[in-house]
């Protein structure tokens, strides 16, 4: 496996710095043993026996907590594939030297959430067009299909704010950024003072984020020091707990 870049930019970043030893470590460990492609197999057993293999006081649920944390700050993406787990690093390519891509993983392109959005589109009532449509199959299909459908179902359900959703897929389609990079801002913003000052009532709806190329914001200096708006609804207890962890160490 090829050596790994980590930046000297990575020791001023805010998002980083609001990780703690434990959870900088494993973000390590994860770009160490990550493929050409920048993914790899996210499953917490298989993790301690590639990063943690010698630190017998860590345990499965730690990893567990630490990948949800992480992946909660925009640092991974965390998917399935026919049910296993992995993890992958947004832009990649951007931080890393890599000649000659070989991967061996899945990527996020493939994971369930997308094949779940097409099979509930198949189960609509509008199924018996879909069924003539693929017995004519369209020589010059539209690329918008897709990406106002399962690509758009997995922004809506990461962003906190859910009103507007016929605007919000409207201005969804007109954008041309990918999509795990737009789920990635949202879920660094949701750690933001700004996005959960007096409830959240200052994030922007989601047509308007998407107008206003909102995902190209910076983050103001106190990121991390909030538990992510609408967290009650999106994380699970561990990641909660993880979280506060973090800001408990924050204020050791």
């Amino acid at each position: 496996m090829p050596n790994r870049i980590i930046k000297e930019s990575t020791f001023t970043s805010d998002r980083i710095a609001a990780l703690s030893d434990f959870e900088f470590r494993l973000w390590v460990g994860l770009i160490v043993n990550a493929d050409d492609a920048g993914r790899g197999d996210a499953r917490p057993a298989i993790i301690k026996g590639h990063i943690f293999a010698l630190r017998e006081r860590v345990t499965v649920k730690d990893i567990d907590a630490a990948l949800r944390t992480l992946a909660a700050a925009g640092c991974v993406s965390l998917y399935t594939v026919g049910g296993k787990p992995y993890y992958a690093f947004p832009s990649w390519a951007k931080h890393q030297r890599i000649r000659d891509c070989k991967p061996k993983f899945p990527g996020i392109d493939e994971s369930d959430n997308l094949r779940q959005s097409a099979a509930d589109c198949r189960n609509t009532p509008q199924s018996a067009a879909l069924i003539q449509s693929e017995s004519n199959p369209n020589p010059n299909p539209n690329p918008n299909q897709t990406r106002e459908g399962a690509e758009f179902e997995l922004f809506w359900d990461a962003y906190p704010k859910k009103v507007g959703k016929k605007d919000a897929k409207r201005a969804f389609g007109k954008v041309n950024e990918d999509v795990h990079v737009l789920i990635d801002a949202v879920n660094r913003q949701k750690l933001s003072t700004q996005w959960c000052k007096d409830g959240g009532q200052y994030i922007p709806n989601p047509s308007t984020w998407l107008n206003q190329e909102r995902w190209n914001d910076e983050l103001d200096a106190n990121m991390g020091r909030k538990v992510p708006c609408g967290a009650s609804g999106n994380l699970g207890s561990a990641e909660l707990e993880a979280i506060q962890r973090v800001l408990r160490e924050e204020d050791m």
